[in-house]
C-alpha cells in the first residue's frame, strides 16, 4: 500500500535501483545474449491477442486465469500482478521505457517474492535484452502505452524461460475490477481484445466478498470494519454488465461451472479465444506451479464441487430475501435458484422497501468487529473522540449503503438492466445439479 501512495517518479527510480542493485553488478552478458535470441521469436507489431479477466465480487477470476497459465501459446503475469499496468503507465509515462520496466515490479506487485516468484536477475537481463534489441525502433512506439504493456509481459516470459508456440501469443491481463476507462484503453491499444467476466450466485458472491474484506483488510485496519458491507455490495451493483460498446467481445463464465463443469467450460472458452485445446488447460497453475487455495482450514487446487454450492453464512434469511429482490434479473438470467414470487415487480418493491430500514447481518457482524477491535479499546483508554468516530461510522456506512442501493434498485425497476451473457450454446448448471454432483462425489468416498 505504501507503493500505491507514492506517485513520485524519483521515488520509483530509487526503489528500482535498490531492487536491482545486486543484479546490475553481475556479469549477465551471456544471459542477455540468450534472451535477445529468444526475442527474435516474437512479432511485436502483430501481437494483438489480449483477454482481460474481470470479477463480479468473489467469483474465481484468479482461478480462471490459472487454467490459462500452462497453455503453450499464452503469456501472462500470475495472479493479479498485471492489475496495475495501466495505472502505473498513467502515473509514470514520463519515464523512459527502461525505467518503467524496472520500476513496475516495485509498484504494488510481488515479482520476486511470495508465491510464484521469479528471479530478479533473469527479469533484469530480459529488460536489458529488450532495450538492446528494440533500441533503434521509433521512440513514439517504445514510449507508448501499448509497448509498455507488451514488454512487461514479454520480459516476464523471458525471465521464466518460456517461449510461446507462436510469434503472436495470447496475453492474459488481470483487469479484475470493472473499470470502463481501463477497458477503453485496452481496446485502443489492442483492437481485438476480449473480456471474460466471472460471475456467481449473487448470494454466494456477496457472502464471499464480505468475508474476504473482513478477514483480509479489516483484520489489518480495524477502523475499516464498517466499510465491509458497503464494499461487498458495491462490487455487485452496476458491475454485472459488459462495458459500454464491448458487448460483442464480452462473455461471462459462472464460478460454479469452473468447479462443477470444468472441462467443458474451459474447452468452450479456449475455442472462443482461438486457443487450440490442450490438457494443460485443466491444470490450475501459475508459473508452472499449482495454484493452491486455502480457506476454512482446507487447501485444494483446481475444481472443488463443494465450492459450487451456495454460501451464505454471513447473510440471514432476511438478507437473502433482500438480495433476491435487488438482483432478481441476475438470478433468472444466469440460471440460479430464486423464489418465483419475486418475478412480480410489486413484490420486489415491497420486500426492498420493508427490509431496507433494518440492518443486514453483514452490518451487524461488521459493527461487532468494530466495537471489539476499535471502540472497546478506546473506552478502556478513555479516548472519547475515537468512541464518537466509531459510533458515527456505523451511521455513515448505513447512509452509504442507502445511497448505493436505492438509486440502483429503482433504476432497474424503471429501465431494466443489460446483464452479462453466459455462452448461449450451453446452459449452465443449476444449483440442484451442483448439489446432486457433490452428493454423488461424497458417496464415492470411503
Amino acid at each position: 500500500m505504501s507503493a500505491m501512495q507514492t506517485f513520485d517518479p524519483e521515488e520509483i527510480l530509487l526503489r528500482a535501483n535498490a531492487l536491482f542493485r545486486a543484479d546490475q553488478s553481475k556479469d549477465l552478458r551471456d544471459v542477455i545474449a540468450e534472451k535477445i535470441v529468444e526475442l527474435r521469436h516474437y512479432d511485436v507489431l502483430a501481437m494483438d491477442r489480449v483477454v482481460a479477466i474481470l470479477m463480479w465480487g468473489r467469483t474465481g477470476s484468479v482461478l480462471l486465469s490459472s487454467y490459462l497459465d500452462g497453455h503453450a501459446d499464452v503469456i501472462m503475469l500470475p495472479e493479479l500482478r498485471s492489475l496495475r499496468l495501466y495505472q502505473f503507465f498513467k502515473l509514470y509515462q514520463s519515464l523512459p521505457l527502461r525505467d518503467k520496466l524496472l520500476g513496475f515490479p516495485t509498484f504494488y506487485t510481488q515479482f520476486f517474492d511470495g508465491d510464484f516468484a521469479i528471479s530478479s536477475a533473469q527479469y533484469y537481463a530480459a529488460v536489458q535484452a529488450i532495450l538492446e534489441f528494440y533500441g533503434k525502433w521509433p521512440t513514439e512506439f517504445l514510449e507508448s502505452r501499448r509497448a509498455f504493456f507488451l514488454f512487461v509481459n514479454i520480459a516476464y516470459s523471458l525471465a521464466l524461460g518460456r517461449r510461446p508456440a507462436s510469434a503472436n501469443p495470447l496475453i492474459v491481463f488481470a483487469q479484475h475490477d470493472w473499470d470502463n476507462i481501463t477497458a477503453k484503453q485496452l481496446v485502443e491499444d489492442f483492437p481485438q481484445a476480449k473480456f471474460v467476466h466471472t460471475i456467481r450466485d449473487p448470494i454466494s458472491s456477496c457472502n464471499g466478498m464480505f468475508q474476504f474484506i473482513i478477514s483480509d483488510m479489516a483484520a489489518k485496519f480495524p477502523r475499516t470494519h464498517m466499510l465491509a458491507p458497503h464494499g461487498a455490495i458495491m462490487r455487485l451493483v452496476n458491475k454485472d454488465r459488459p462495458h459500454p460498446g464491448m458487448e460483442s467481445r464480452s462473455r461471462a463464465i459462472r464460478f460454479e461451472d469452473l468447479h462443477c463443469a470444468n472441462a467443458q467450460t474451459i474447452r468452450d472458452l479456449a475455442c472462443w479465444l482461438g486457443l487450440p485445446y490442450q490438457a494443460t488447460l485443466l491444470q490450475s497453475t501459475f508459473n508452472g506451479s499449482p495454484y493452491v487455495v486455502q480457506r476454512d482450514g482446507k487447501a485444494w487446487s483446481g475444481p472443488s464441487l463443494e465450492q459450487g454450492k451456495r454460501q451464505s453464512k454471513n447473510l440471514s434469511l432476511k438478507d437473502r430475501a433482500f438480495l433476491f429482490a435487488s438482483f432478481y434479473e441476475n438470478f433468472v438470467e444466469w440460471n440460479y435458484p430464486c423464489p418465483k414470487i419475486f418475478k412480480h415487480p410489486l413484490v420486489r418493491c415491497i420486500v426492498f422497501v420493508s427490509l431496507f430500514p433494518f440492518p443486514m447481518k453483514m452490518e451487524i457482524v461488521a459493527a461487532r468487529g468494530l466495537f471489539q477491535r476499535w471502540t472497546l479499546p478506546s473506552v478502556r483508554h478513555g479516548n472519547i473522540s475515537a468512541i464518537i468516530k466509531s459510533l458515527l461510522s456505523i451511521g455513515l456506512c448505513r447512509l452509504k449503503l442507502i445511497r448505493l442501493l436505492v438509486p440502483a434498485f429503482f433504476r432497474r425497476c424503471a429501465y431494466g438492466t443489460t446483464l452479462l451473457q453466459v455462452d448461449p450454446k450451453k446452459r449452465p448448471l443449476k444449483q440442484r445439479d451442483v448439489g446432486a454432483m457433490a452428493a454423488r462425489s461424497d458417496a464415492k468416498l470411503p
